[in-house]
């Protein structure tokens, strides 16, 4: 099973964040709303006979952790691939959250899908709109004025985002099945979710 754990936003943030991408002149592939999360650990792929206990150790990673006051904020890219909003309020909470996450893993967990920067995926560009870093000049600029890929627009478009507070009081372990979803996507499932208690 492909899993991660995740704090899901609630309707009414993906309502408001829906509002301003449906402004933003750009035609990156969205991700559907119903995707939209705020990843806490990576898990990869897992036998089924190892989530039982997964599920348990994430109870009491749920005990251990109050709710956490947040709101979305601002936006950017990684690279040309992928377009972000950024996460505001309780990041050291959430990072400590992500951390206890990822320290119940029943595998050993790579570098790269170490806890980082809070992000909602909002979306990819489509295939054939990433560009080559243009050149520099003698100055160091960048040479052009193209932007580097399509989603350059919309993270300048929504780098100005702010979304309501909200208090995120659970989270949840997610199986992901790529390929199933919209778009051809992936179709996440919650396979459990937790109240945050402590």
């Amino acid at each position: 099973m492909r899993l991660f754990t995740a704090v899901i936003p609630p309707t009414s943030v993906k309502d408001h964040l829906g509002l301003a991408i449906d402004g933003v002149p750009a035609s990156p592939r969205w991700v559907p709303r119903e995707n939209l999360h705020i990843t806490l650990a990576f898990y990869a792929d897992l036998p089924e006979g190892t989530v039982p206990e997964l599920r348990e150790e994430l109870a009491d990673v749920a005990r251990k952790h109050a709710p956490i006051d947040l709101r979305l904020r601002g936006a950017g890219s990684y690279g040309a691939r992928v377009l972000w909003i950024g996460v505001d309020g309780g990041t050291r909470a959430l990072h400590d959250l992500a951390t206890d996450c990822l320290a119940v893993s029943p595998r050993e967990v790579p570098d790269d899908v170490k806890p980082h920067r809070a992000h909602v995926t909002v979306a990819h560009a489509r295939a054939g709109q990433v560009r080559p870093p243009r050149g520099r000049d003698r100055w160091g600029k960048r040479a052009g004025s193209e932007p580097r890929s399509a989603l350059e627009p919309a993270a300048q478009a929504l780098s100005v985002y702010a979304g309501p507070d909200w208090t995120a009081d659970s989270f949840a372990l997610v199986e992901s099945r790529p390929g199933e979803g919209a778009q051809g996507g992936p179709r996440y499932t919650v396979v459990e979710a937790w109240a945050l208690e402590g």
